[in-house]
């Protein structure tokens, strides 16, 4: 029997009615009195051990308050003399009666529960002679059915009784004499071999259909066909036959050939044979009469033993141990004489191959990175135009212009020879000519592809502003600030006139460069002071690169 605190989470779940009387509390079949305690505990602050419970009369009136204000079902309950639930206990409470959740952590299950009185149906006394619409209803239709089985076994007694009486051996057996004539006529022996025969026939014999039906159904099946012969005719002369069971065997423009070669059999039975020596003149002309032996992944032991190196006997596991040096003059062949030794099961040592071709330059060309968003004002659309030819260009106005970002952009710096060996500290040419040369730059924006060696050649990184860019670098500190790798290249940071700077830009070593929205002709000014901050940047960390 179930608790009233769960009775009454599952009436209220399905909507169910629950009866209130001056003293109890229906659920049903069940009843419990109202001032009975479920074990669902009301809230008490500070450390007080004493449990007390709610009673099912309080938790079925918030029930049946829910929709109203706190204070107005206080009143109400204050006022019907039923205890109230708690503020504190209302939220946790409706949601389990709702089922929201299916249990609560005020629920004591330790607490002891009461148990409900059954509401039986009453029974009937033996004087009571009440009969309701629903009785009279029932037993009329008993009575309906009691005459209909009752007709039927009357009809059934009248074909039993229509049908002629079964003669055995000679002897009527009716209903009125089955016991006393035929046991007399006949032994028990001879019933239970008829018995078994007729078992046995009853067994094997198919029922056998009426004539009538068998005439009634042939004529519904020749009226059909002949309804639609002249359809069937028609569909049957358009028919053509495409595979049969002889030509699908067949294979029309195929050939096997290649599957049984007779190369292929003629050498798996030569490999089978034990080998016997011959003389040259004899192995010539055999392999002059034999067809050439084609190749076949299946045929790869004639590739193995002796028969590796052919003619030649060339050891392949040996060394140059027993070959004779001599200066001037190439090692001789071992002697075709001489037999091969037998092959040891040792396994090879590996002999360090030293390469022949000369070692790859290591690059000197610098590295410039950008960011890769879209958003920055310098990225891989619009770099070429402002470090190159000096102006800026948006690359919102690069791509309208139908320009296809690339992974990377090489751009070239012409310089005098006579200012970089001044900057170098190098003599001026003797001849006093200024030559021009051009320097190239690399630049990309996606640094997970630089290996150990590139990053040595990263001289600049255009900063966009915040610290995710430089997610996954070498050289990031422990709380992820780019400090330390601004020491390792030189760090820029471009932006309009008329914006502020970024706070991260004001806290990091970063050269900051400033173009107009719409003076062009200022551009060149910001580009000339990037390469000047470039150029002492490498004269004093990378001197190794061209610059």
């Amino acid at each position: 029997m179930a608790d009233p605190l769960t009775l009454l989470r599952q009436f209220n779940i399905n909507k169910r009615d629950v009866t209130e009387t001056d003293e109890q509390i229906i659920f049903g079949e069940f009843s419990y009195p109202k001032n009975v305690k479920t074990n669902y505990m009301v809230y008490k602050a500070g450390e007080s051990n004493a449990k007390d419970y709610y009673t099912l009369e309080a938790l079925h009136c918030l029930l049946k308050n829910v929709s109203i204000p706190h204070p107005i079902y206080v009143q109400k309950a204050a006022a019907a003399k039923v205890p109230v639930v708690n503020r504190v206990d209302r939220k946790a409470l409706l949601a389990y009666l709702n089922g929201d959740t299916d249990t609560s952590a005020s629920i004591d299950k330790s607490a002891p529960l009461e148990l409900g009185a059954s509401r039986a149906a009453p029974t009937k006394r033996p004087g009571d002679h009440v009969e309701s619409q629903d009785f009279k209803k029932a037993k009329i239709e008993v009575s309906l059915k009691e005459s209909k089985i009752l007709k039927e076994k009357n009809a059934l007694a009248a074909r039993y009784a229509a049908r002629p009486d079964p003669v055995i051996g000679g002897i009527s057996v009716t209903s009125g004499d089955v016991g006393s004539s035929l046991s007399e006529a006949m032994s028990v022996e001879t019933i239970a071999a008829i018995k078994a025969k007729r078992f046995a026939k009853k067994r094997s014999t198919i029922r056998g259909v009426p004539e009538e039906e068998i005439e009634a159904v042939a004529l519904e099946n020749r009226a059909f066909i002949e309804s639609e012969i002249d359809v069937t005719r028609d569909i049957i002369s358009k028919e053509r036959i495409l595979r049969n069971r002889n030509n699908i065997l067949q294979s029309v423009g195929r050939t096997f050939t290649n599957i049984l070669s007779i190369s292929i059999v003629k050498s798996r039975a030569d490999t089978s044979k034990p080998a016997q020596t011959t003389t040259s003149s004899h192995t010539e002309d055999k392999s002059k009469q034999l067809p050439p032996k084609s190749y076949s992944r299946y045929d790869q032991e004639r590739f193995r033993g002796e028969k590796e190196t052919e003619e030649f006997k060339i050891d392949t596991l040996g060394g140059f141990a027993s070959m004779k040096k001599s200066s001037g003059a190439t090692p001789s062949r071992t002697p075709q004489h001489t037999k091969t030794p037998p092959r040891q099961p040792a396994s090879r040592v590996p002999v360090p191959v030293k390469p022949n071709k000369a070692q790859k330059r290591e690059s000197k060309t610098p590295i410039i990175i950008v960011p890769a968003s879209l958003s920055s004002l310098i990225n891989l659309y619009n770099v070429r135009d402002f470090l190159q030819d000096n102006r800026y260009v948006t690359a919102q106005d690069k791509q309208a212009q139908g320009y296809r970002k690339q992974s990377e952009v090489t751009i070239s710096r012409k310089r005098d020879l006579v200012e970089i060996n001044m900057l170098r500290g190098h003599a001026a040419p003797a001849n006093g000519e200024n030559q021009v040369v051009t320097i190239p730059y690399r630049i990309i924006d996606c640094p997970q592809r630089l290996d150990h060696k590139d990053w040595e050649r990263v001289v600049a990184v255009f900063v966009a502003g915040p610290a995710w860019q430089f997610k996954g670098w070498p050289g990031l500190t422990a709380d992820g600030s780019p400090v330390n790798i601004f020491t390792k290249m030189k760090a820029f940071h471009l932006k309009f006139e008329e914006v502020a700077l970024e706070k991260n830009i004001m806290k990091w070593d970063v050269a900051v460069l400033t173009v107009s929205k719409n003076k062009r002709h200022l551009d060149s000014v910001s580009a000339l002071k990037f390469w000047e901050h470039l150029d002492k940047f490498i004269l004093k960390n990378k001197r190794h690169l061209r610059f």
